[in-house]
């Protein structure tokens, strides 16, 4: 199948890419790692094949996109329409592919003859054991992502359905991806906003959209590439924080705490549930397990805004999330080497000049090993790409970079990359939506959604420090241990690291992976302010990096001592067994706190999305999509009703004025459609020539009669279904009594 074959290629491209443009993966290790000693204990594959993936998908998505915009008007029109352009996008790519990987072969063959390996770092020590923990690993984590989202959007009996907790936002994901699937979406609009541009990230719908192109049925095409996204991001999270913490089961353990997130909502809501009358731990249990309704702790918790469903909603996240971990694999040993070398200075002054003005903190080092500029190159081509895959994760990261860069050298390699993303971003938003103002508006605006906070969205310097309790408070509540631990790390691990004169890049760290979620609480990007909550979310899967470390390290403590135990006598040897219980009773009260919520949000999950609860189905061999695939042009826009999900959108094809909460939260001007899209349903009040001539300016072929017009106030008294009846030509009646005409 042409999809398969698309995929092997993406990642056969990433990974060939990475190996050409970074010789040595495993000097990258070293350039990360607190402790040398874990180098030979974390695979080359580990940040390989997953940084692959992810920037394979991405760089081929956006190829193809743009190949496919530039044949588009040369192709026939019984030719399928991204065919052409896959045919040369999977060309190329398997010539680059290959050619890199010659390159490499050639390379490393030139090393062994000239005796240059032997300089080389060592690699993966393999032993059963740590082979059998990390096939494990990716196993569980992969299955648990596939159940994640095969569980909510999923085939029974030839139809789709889509699970309670997501059907809303699938409706612009649907459309987007038959859009591309099985229609012509150049220039690209929004399916559900037609003639107005696009201002949402769609880059990754189109790669759901032309792997339905290629033949993988709409479910698969959806959920292939969003698990491949997240079970990458989740594999390199977990590399990092071995690499970070020195201890192997941080792998498994990051990805946990982001698929279990920590939340103080269960224990509160244990504890209203014990004031019952007559509530027991068994009926509290049972409550809690068969729950099926968010529950709302704090402001829109009722969404499952936090909760592992978010995942299933925004298919995309997981992507952006990715690429903001290879950003950090790429920066991090950079930002080591500042504090590595500041620790070699003896005098203030000449810490100083290190850091401020020395060559290295601004330009890259003289024959550095690292390579400095293939990895540059490599960013450079991920923030090329990035703006209109999520928009979002790209601000994170240069957040996130901007905080690594003030502490860290070759702050001009953070320059350039910075520098391609806003042009790429600013070069995109015209392209795709009209101008950068259409797609992100930064502006001051205090408190996220703290309802303590409402209307003082500008408050002086002196009221937002007055409400820095009150957002601290909010943190503490939706975010619990994954707020705390990070705190107490910072100043326990930053004495540590200082009073044993070590490097303390690692607490450091922790700065730049905070900003995201300090600018989500000052700065409006969108129209939504609620829409800043990814940044929150970024910021705390960071931190998950360094609690899982912790984590991992009090696992490793009763081992630690045990060494110890054997080679000394007297009090250590006596202390060993209450070490041993002590560090497990931590630990596990710890994985308990940070998780208890997500097990909670899990039930929530798996009920509300049962077949019990309901479902939205879809049909795509209904009479309506059937018939209009079949019979009208793939640029045809049609009058409808206010549909957010229904049949029509698997045609491919594009409506006025649908559901407008997607419109307007991507940016649109949905008030002005509102009124133009009532005064059509009135027929232009009555005007059949003004009603044809505005319809043709627009693009509106044909018009879609049915009593959903009825269903809702603000079309209701609106809707002249007569009008239509005697002015239009009627094209088709279906069994439920819908009509189309055409205009």
């Amino acid at each position: 199948m042409l999809a398969v074959l698309y995929l092997i290629i993406a990642v056969f491209f990433g990974t060939q890419l990475i190996r050409i443009l970074i010789p040595d993966i495993r000097r990258l290790y070293v350039g990360i790692a607190a402790d040398q000693k874990v180098i030979d204990k974390v695979p080359t594959s580990l940040f390989l094949i997953p940084a692959g993936t992810l920037i394979g998908l991405l760089l081929s998505t956006w190829t193809t996109y743009f190949l496919s915009y530039v044949m588009h008007p040369f192709i026939p029109a019984d030719t399928a329409n991204l065919l052409p352009s896959n045919i040369v996008g999977m060309c190329l790519f398997s010539y680059l592919g290959c050619l890199f990987w010659q390159r490499c072969f050639l390379r490393n063959y030139r090393d062994e003859k000239n005796g240059l390996t032997a300089r080389k770092l060592p690699g993966f020590r393999r032993s059963a054991g740590s082979i059998l923990f990390y096939v494990t690993s990716v196993i569980l984590i992969l299955a648990t992502v596939s159940f994640v989202y095969f569980y909510t959007c999923y085939m029974k009996d030839g139809n789709i359905r889509l699970g309670v907790s997501v059907f809303s936002d699938f409706s612009p994901h649907v459309a987007i991806t038959s859009g591309f699937g099985v229609g012509s979406n150049f220039p690209t609009q929004y399916p559900h906003f037609a003639g107005d541009n696009i201002q949402y990230h769609f880059m990754f719908y189109f790669l759901t959209g032309n792997l339905e192109a290629l033949g993988l049925p709409l479910v698969w095409a959806i959920n292939v590439p969003s698990i491949l996204c997240m079970g990458s991001a989740l594999a390199l999270l977990g590399t990092l924080a071995v690499l970070l913490s020195s201890r192997r089961s941080a792998f498994f353990l990051a990805p946990v705490l982001v698929l279990f997130r920590s939340a103080w909502n269960v224990f509160h809501q244990i504890s209203e549930l014990n004031k019952v009358p007559g509530a027991t731990w068994s009926s509290i249990f049972k409550e809690i397990t068969k729950q099926s309704a968010w529950y709302g702790y704090t402001f829109r918790d009722e969404w499952g805004i936090w909760a592992i469903n978010v995942y299933a909603n925004q298919r995309h996240l997981a992507l952006g999330v990715g690429l903001i971990l290879i950003f950090l694999f790429l920066f991090l040993p950079h930002f080591r080497r500042m504090f590595l070398h500041l620790k070699k200075e003896k005098s203030v002054s000449a810490k100083c000049k290190r850091f401020f003005i020395s060559r290295e903190g601004w330009i890259h080092r003289k024959d550095d090993p690292l390579r400095p500029w293939g990895s540059i190159l490599l960013a450079s081509m991920i923030a090329l790409a990035m703006p209109f895959f999520h928009g979002s994760c790209l601000i994170c990261a240069l957040l996130v970079l901007f905080g690594m860069a003030i502490f860290s050298e070759f702050r001009l390699g953070y320059a350039v990359v910075a520098a391609v993303s806003v042009a790429s971003a600013t070069l995109q938003a015209r392209f795709f939506a009209g101008g950068a103002s259409n797609v992100a508006s930064f502006k001051y605006y205090f408190g996220f959604v703290v309802p303590e906070l409402a209307g003082k969205s500008k408050a002086n310097a002196s009221q937002v420090l007055n409400s820095t309790g009150t957002v601290l408070t909010y943190l503490w509540k939706m975010g619990f241990l994954t707020i705390l631990l990070p705190a107490l790390l910072f100043v326990g691990l930053l004495v540590y690291e200082l009073i044993l004169h070590k490097n303390p890049y690692r607490p450091i760290l922790l700065i730049p992976f905070s900003i995201p979620l300090v600018f989500a609480f000052y700065c409006q990007v969108s129209l939504e302010v609620l829409a800043n909550h990814k940044f929150i979310q970024v910021s705390f899967i960071l931190f998950d990096i360094m609690i899982a470390g912790i984590l991992a390290n009090l696992l490793a403590l009763p081992v630690k001592v045990a060494k110890k135990a054997k080679k000394t006598t007297g009090l250590q040897k006596k202390t060993f067994i209450p070490i041993q219980i002590g560090s497990a009773i931590v630990c596990l009260l710890l994985l308990f706190g940070l998780t208890a919520t997500g097990i909670s949000e899990w039930c929530i999950y798996y009920n509300l999305n049962s077949h019990k609860s309901g479902y939205v189905e879809l049909h795509p061999d209904s009479q309506i999509a059937e018939w209009v695939s079949k019979n009208t042009n793939e640029d045809d826009v049609f009058l409808t009703p206010m549909w957010a999900t229904n049949d029509f959108f698997l045609s491919g094809r594009r409506v006025y004025y649908g559901w407008p909460y997607f419109a307007w939260s991507a940016g649109h001007d949905t008030g002005v459609r509102q009124i133009n899209y009532q005064w059509l349903l009135t027929g232009a009040n009555g005007n059949i020539a003004e009603f044809r001539r505005y319809c043709n300016e627009m693009g509106i072929r044909y018009v879609i009669a049915s009593g959903d017009y009825y269903g809702n106030a603000e079309t209701r008294d609106f809707y002249d279904e007569e009008f239509f009846a005697q002015n239009l030509t009627e094209m088709v009646q279906f069994e439920n009594g819908t009509i189309i005409y055409k205009i």
